[in-house]
């Protein structure tokens, strides 16, 4: 399927429901990561802008910058981090 194919009806019914699917995870995700932060706060883990960069880890010994500004030592995968 080239680039200026015309979409069947089929596909872009496919889209869109795809699209529909990836917003409603958007939000859940978001929901997660309010609720984490939210616990982290009440506990005196976050306080203004400081910001915990894994939702899971609660110190991290041998702290090493790594992509996107999280520790490139954490074990934790993508979700666990504060990427929104």
């Amino acid at each position: 399927m080239g680039i200026k194919t015309d979409l069947t009806e089929a596909q872009k019914q496919a889209l869109k429901e795809n699209a529909d699917d990836l917003e409603q995870f958007q939000h859940q995700l978001e929901e997660v990561h309010k609720k984490a932060r939210s616990r982290l706060e009440s506990a005196g883990l976050v306080t203004g802008l400081d910001i915990i960069n894994c939702l899971i880890c609660v110190a991290c010994e041998g702290w090493k910058r790594g992509n996107d500004g999280k520790c490139a030592n954490c074990p934790h995968g993508f979700f666990s981090h504060n990427i929104i």
